[in-house]
């Protein structure tokens, strides 16, 4: 017993591992030695393991906790594996050889623990152990692994996450990224209705308008057939329910067919010719002559 408080004193005072953080600025190192202090027993194997995780590779983490499961907790399979790893980080062979007499020691009182256990040997029992420990092991690589990769995250150049955000997009310019370039190319008559020949050339040389479907005079309101505002400079207007270019035509020119002037300075705020949204603010350009 001398033997074992001497060991387990002196583990504490093993030295650094070879893992990512020393022992001596491991904080979970020192509040697992406090919690053992207060006899906080289960406190201090959850601190050990924490502290095993910024340091997986240190001997005396691991022969402490092997101390604390064998001694204080009672979980002889947790002190043999934590045995093991000691044996295999540890450089003194002395200590070594101290090691592999207390994992044979937990191994024989882990199977007398277990009177009506299945298992009638310790070579079963020593099967079952190797395979506990080269699972154990494979954790351990996996967590180093993460831990690797955390800290790569952790220093690569967050240039991404500091530029600043574009600024959202106004209604009207997302409006003309959805129109396809030939509606944009060319307004042809709004009515989805109807299709209008092209303008065909008078004797003078100036094309004829088109004809005006029908079913924008149909959904003209009564109150446009008020004469004619006609701007004498430019004006804008705010669309209301049931508007369309050829009635705000008619009611600012006189014309419905002059919709197309309209159309022509509002295209960045009409996604669709045929269907104004109510709300939108329009430019009311100066008439032009055909």
């Amino acid at each position: 017993m001398l033997v074992v408080l001497a060991l387990a004193v002196t583990a504490c005072t093993e030295p650094t591992g070879t893992g990512f953080i020393g022992d001596d600025k491991n904080p979970w190192l020192k509040k697992a030695e406090a919690e053992k202090q207060r006899r906080n027993y289960v406190e201090a194997a959850e601190c050990y393991e924490q502290a095993l995780k910024l340091n997986p590779d240190s001997a005396a983490i691991h022969w402490a906790v092997a101390i604390l499961d064998e001694q204080q907790l009672k979980d002889l399979a947790g002190a043999i594996y934590h045995y093991q790893r000691f044996v295999k980080l540890n450089a003194d062979p002395e200590r070594g050889k101290m090691a592999n007499v207390f994992i044979e020691r937990a191994k024989r009182n882990l199977i007398a623990s277990m009177p009506n256990s299945p298992l009638e040997n310790a070579s079963e029992m020593n099967d079952l152990l190797q395979k506990n420990r080269a699972l154990q092991d494979e954790v351990d690589k996996l967590r180093q692994q993460l831990t690797e990769i955390q800290m790569r995250l952790a220093n690569q150049p967050q240039t991404a996450a500091a530029a600043p955000p574009p600024p959202p997009l106004e209604p009207s310019v997302s409006a003309v990224a959805s129109n396809s370039v030939a509606a944009a190319s060319a307004p042809p008559v709004p009515n989805n209705t109807a299709t209008v020949a092209p303008p065909v050339p008078t004797t003078a040389g100036q094309p004829v308008a088109p004809a005006q479907p029908a079913a924008h005079a149909q959904s003209a309101p009564a109150a446009s057939q008020s004469p004619p505002i006609n701007p004498k400079k430019t004006t804008s207007y705010k669309v209301k329910a049931g508007d369309t270019l050829a009635n705000i035509a008619l009611r600012y020119y006189g014309d419905r067919n002059l919709w197309t002037q309209i159309y022509r300075a509002n295209r960045s705020a009409i996604p669709d010719k045929d269907r104004l949204m109510p709300g939108t603010v329009l430019t009311i350009p100066v008439k032009r002559s055909r």
